[in-house]
């Protein structure tokens, strides 16, 4: 007996030596993106006060619109793909509580009766029947222990999954509610740009009916008089495209909120803001903890690391207790007077799997390559986002100046070829010619005053600057739920 002993020790050690060295860590994964200390290109932004650039609420009460708060709200609530992205996180969730049931024992029972009818014939033609029921019961027990850490590896990547799942729930959310914003400017813009136009038009129709006027008094010739309804009839023209581009965005906006396209929507704001905030831009550093998608691949690749570790636990062997006790008579009132315990212990491994576990060592770290690059491909990608945006801000800032600056020449040269046709000195279609720039450039101000804006709010998408409202789904560290 004590040779079996002692060989069985022998046995249980070298398992636990070459366990330990089959599991040990793996070597930690190099993020192959470097970190620039600041921003190639910088803005020129006044330093926030406490509370203004994260607002309690929500990034966009920096507008102070009460309507496109509530079309975000509603957006938030009802958008499909915040539903989508919520189921996943859920899915998630389940897949954590399922393995967890994986670390405690297991329970299970069974209940059965049975009633057996038989007869038989002599060769006398006589006959007899007999009948007997039985009934059974039995509990079975079993507890597989998680030496080698398997099923805790399981439990911490299923946990970091389910994190991640609400990193991606929180950059939906933050990314709907960009996008919503930007519809409403770019709906608040192509009516702004409507109202510009219908002035435009009121204008040239009453300049038409002046020029026939002077046409019917010998003061203007019949081409001066087709030249304006030429002009006219371009302004009109631009009409249309105008309309169509606002009923498009209307059913975006219906989209982005959850309602059937073509459902009308609540955006009655007639002025584009101008002077709301952007936030801070920080530094490159800054993102990986601000940006909830940089979070989601971080954690992605911390389970891949711990699929790893369960996959190498796969090749050991595991010890499992098990214990079962069963009932069985032939009458009810008897059934738990009749029983059998077993207990039993088995330690059970793979000796030939063709290579599966291998290659599943393999595939893991394979995946863990992946998630990594994965992972430094959102950091630089998201480092561009915040350059690009910094970039166009400052420009389209500078181009609006200089928009304006070409409208205050258009302006004057208007007046100017104004006061030389009715002096007789030039001609009416140089006239035209710059009333139709200054026109143009009217709208196109507005266009591009929308475009500084949705650049602005941009800025706070790629720095992740969500505000307190998407603080319900809390940003992780790196450890959570792997402990």
């Amino acid at each position: 007996m004590m040779r079996y002993a002692l060989i069985a020790i022998v046995l249980m050690s070298f398992f636990f030596i070459s366990g330990c060295n089959l599991i040990a860590p793996e070597p930690v994964a190099m993020l192959s993106v470097e970190m620039p200390d600041a921003y190639a290109h910088q803005i020129d932004t006044p330093t926030p006060r406490p509370g203004e650039e994260n607002p309690v609420g929500g990034w966009w009460l920096v507008f102070d619109v009460d309507e496109l708060g509530e079309l975000i709200q509603t957006g938030l609530g009802a958008n499909h793909d915040v539903k989508v992205l919520k189921a996943k996180a859920d899915q998630a969730l389940a897949d954590v509580k399922r393995e967890k049931s994986n670390l405690g024992p297991t329970l299970d029972y069974s209940l059965g009766g049975e009633q057996n009818y038989s007869q038989s014939k002599t060769s006398g033609q006589s006959s007899s029947s007999d009948r007997d029921h039985s009934y059974s019961a039995s509990l079975k027990a079993g507890y597989t222990l998680d030496l080698w850490g398997k099923n805790r590896a399981d439990v911490n990547a299923a946990e970091l999954e389910y994190l991640a799942a609400l990193q991606d729930l929180e950059d939906g959310a933050l990314t709907l509610s960009t996008d919503i914003a930007d519809t409403w400017v770019d709906i608040v813009s192509v009516r702004t740009r409507m109202q510009v136009l219908t002035r435009q038009i009121d204008a040239n129709r009453m300049t038409l009916k002046l020029q026939e006027l002077r046409f019917v008094n010998g003061m203007a010739t019949a081409l001066e008089v087709s030249q304006q309804r030429q002009a006219l009839a371009q302004v009109l023209s631009a009409m249309p495209l105008l309309e169509k581009e606002e009923k498009q965005l209307v059913n975006a906006m219906g989209l982005s909120l959850g309602q059937t396209p073509g459902t009308p929507v609540a955006v009655s704001t007639t002025d584009l803001p101008q002077t709301f905030l952007a936030p801070q831009p920080g530094i490159p550093a800054d993102l990986i903890e601000n940006r909830a998608d940089i979070r989601a691949a971080r954690m992605r690749l911390e389970a891949a690391v711990l699929d790893v570790d369960a996959a190498k636990a796969d090749l050991l062997p595991e010890l499992t207790l098990s214990a079962s006790t069963a009932f069985s008579s032939g009458t009810l009132d008897l059934l738990f007077q009749n029983w059998v315990l077993s207990l039993g212990a088995a330690l059970a491994g793979p000796l030939l799997d063709g290579g599966a576990r291998s290659a599943e060592i393999e595939r893991t770290r394979a995946v863990v390559r992946e998630e990594v690059n994965i992972y430094a491909k959102i950091v630089a990608n998201a480092i561009r986002e915040v350059e690009d945006t910094l970039v166009a801000i400052d420009r389209q800032k500078a181009y609006i100046n200089l928009l304006e600056q070409e409208i205050s020449a258009v302006k004057a040269t208007l007046q100017n070829a104004r006061v030389q046709y009715l002096n007789g000195q030039s001609s009416y279609l140089n006239y035209l010619a710059a009333w139709a720039s200054m026109e143009r450039l009217e709208r196109q101000l507005v266009n591009e005053q929308a475009t500084y804006v949705k650049e602005r709010i941009a800025l706070y998408k790629v720095t992740g600057r969500r505000g307190s409202f998407f603080n319900a789904v809390p940003a992780q560290d790196n450890n959570t739920g792997a402990k």
